[in-house]
């Protein structure tokens, strides 16, 4: 099985741009060869998804990687790593890298996994996208669902 996991927080303006991207695919019937899920509040719920029946994860999620807004690019957990301050290990604090990390301590084989960082231009308390990122909506769906049909072909 192959997933479209969308993180983020609909209530943080551009940091909800996974979880629309993961809505528009399911919404739109694209997850024909994928299923297309919303990750938001608890990302240790990713530990689900790591197993051996997983050919392949591609995380949406806004990053911060010194791009304009609106800016995407795709890499690998271990290409990056986190910058966010957190006060320990909490399911109210996400960071996917911890989760990845503690999945391996674990003994879990970790699948491919990709994550599609899209540049923020607004991450504050706020329903909508900013506009650098909402008129690119169609884009990153099609991005997504692209890699998603190619990946490890």
């Amino acid at each position: 099985m192959r997933y479209l996991i969308g993180i983020g927080t609909y209530n943080g303006l551009d940091d909800s741009i996974g979880l629309r991207v993961a809505e528009r695919v399911a919404e739109e019937g694209l997850d024909r060869d994928f299923t297309a899920l919303e990750l938001g509040g608890n990302l240790l719920d990713l530990l689900h998804y790591l197993d051996g029946d997983t050919e392949h994860i591609l995380l949406v999620d806004s990053a911060r990687m010194g791009l304009p807004p609106g800016a995407h690019a795709f890499f690998e957990p271990e290409q990056v790593e986190s910058r966010k301050q957190l006060a320990g290990f909490s399911t109210h604090e996400g960071d996917v890298l911890k989760v990845l990390a503690l999945a391996e301590s674990l003994g879990q084989m970790l699948p491919p996994i990709t994550i599609l960082g899209i540049e923020p231009e607004l991450i504050a308390e706020g329903m909508e996208l900013s506009e650098a990122l909402e008129t690119r909506l169609d884009e990153y769906v099609a991005v997504a669902v692209t890699f998603l049909q190619t990946a490890d072909d």
